[in-house]
């Protein structure tokens, strides 16, 4: 072989151990060279802050109407979309059962009013006459029976002592004792007579008897008493609408019976506007607070009322809590059971930091933005209030100095980047 080519081989190996050095060389620098990131720094600016939710359209009164009991409606005055004024009848109900109790309740105050002007009656001069006459007449044949009595005790007397003298026959004897025993009855009689027609006397003259009137009143009391328990119950067979509303719901039509769900369901003319809010809201509620509302359905037109209660307490199932709202001058389109969009004004003017939305990342209930800090990529955990139209509001976690990284995706924490500023 000739000098001349074994000289050329060597350097051909050379050459391409070097090539090939080069491109690795070339290949761990690009792969070793930090990612180009995007990065914006947080944005001031003034804005309005509300919470975005939808609504329900109710009455602030509400109410399913019907009578204390169960009964067949005999007549039926509304249909479902029929305004009422309060007062106003609805339907009315048959119910024998307190028909009955209130004839019996009548019958009963009847009686006892008679009874009550029976005690309370005093005795008419006729009345005090004869009774003073029939005692007079029962003394007169009392003193009568008496006299008679001592004549036929001495003829006893005198016929006894005959008849041990063998004077007189056991006849005649035994006639004088019978006829002694005869008048002494008669006299026992005629005082039991003289007792009772003066006892006659003395209640008339004490008649009418104070205790005897006082039952009377008591008892005539409780039967007039019953009978406005009866007479209210025969009213309230007259169903009638407790305010001023709208009927929504017809429970039963005429000829059937309802019991304790009522008539009809009736709302208020007054509306309120009914919002579920997640309890997470709570901090940034006050009363007076203005929401704008508005509907798709009638092309987005809008209203606005005012945060006027916040309910009692937090629904612990679903961590919600009930906020009422009250139109300022609700549309006449507003209609009970309509749903309204809402938007709750917390804050009238506001200034906050603003993020490219896409520089938020949601880990589950955790909120983060990845920063350029010292050509490093670095987690930060941020507190975000809803997106709007230029990003996403930030509360807390970042500064307007901060480098945020437009799209952090793919990046890790420590991770080295270079930064280019992107224009806002």
């Amino acid at each position: 072989m000739p000098a001349e080519k074994r000289t050329k081989t060597p350097v051909k190996w050379l050459a391409a151990a070097c090539l090939l050095l080069l491109l690795g060389l070339a290949v761990w620098f690009f792969v070793r060279r930090p990612g180009s990131v995007a990065v914006v720094h947080p944005q001031r600016i003034s804005m309005t802050e509300t919470i975005a939710s939808s609504a329900r359209i109710g009455g602030v009164q509400e109410s399913a109407v019907g009578a204390q009991f169960s009964g067949t409606i005999e007549q039926l005055f509304v249909k479902i979309g029929d305004r009422v004024t309060a007062g106003q009848p609805i339907a009315r109900l048959k119910n024998n059962v307190t028909q009955e109790q209130q004839v019996q309740a009548k019958h009963e105050v009847t009686t006892a009013q008679a009874r009550l002007a029976q005690v309370s009656k005093p005795p008419l001069p006729s009345e005090m006459d004869e009774a003073v006459h029939q005692v007079t007449e029962a003394g007169a044949q009392l003193a009568q029976a008496t006299a008679d009595l001592e004549l036929a005790a001495r003829e006893y007397e005198r016929s006894q002592k005959l008849f041990e003298q063998g004077l007189i026959a056991r006849t005649e004897f035994d006639r004088a004792q019978a006829n002694w025993g005869s008048l002494s009855s008669r006299v026992e009689t005629a005082k039991a007579t003289v007792k009772v027609r003066k006892a006659k006397l003395e209640t008339l003259k004490n008649t009418p008897r104070a205790e005897e009137v006082q039952v009377a009143r008591a008892q005539l009391a409780e039967a007039q008493q019953a009978l406005r328990v009866a007479d209210e119950r025969t009213r309230e067979a007259t169903v009638k609408a407790p305010f001023a509303g709208v009927i929504t719901l017809v429970h039963a039509e005429q000829g059937q019976t309802v019991g304790a769900q009522g008539v009809v369901d009736l709302i208020s003319d007054d509306l309120e506007i009914r919002v579920d809010l997640d309890e997470n809201n709570l901090p940034d509620l006050e009363l007076g607070q203005r929401a704008v509302l508005s509907s798709s359905a009638f092309g987005g037109k809008s209203f606005e009322g005012r945060l006027t209660d916040l309910g009692a307490a937090v629904d612990q199932a679903r961590g919600i809590i009930t906020v009422k709202i009250t139109a300022d001058d609700p549309p006449a389109w507003l209609r009970p059971g309509q749903t309204v969009n809402v938007n709750l004004v917390t804050n009238e003017t506001i200034e906050r930091l603003v993020v490219p939305s896409t520089a938020v990342i949601h880990q589950g209930s955790r909120s983060v933005v990845m920063l350029a800090n010292g050509g490093h990529a670095a987690e930060k955990t941020v507190l975000t209030r809803p997106a709007i139209e230029r990003g996403i509001p930030v509360l807390s976690g970042v500064t307007d100095t901060d480098e945020v990284i437009v799209n952090p995706a793919g990046l890790t924490a420590g991770q080295a980047v270079r930064t280019r500023m992107r224009r806002q």
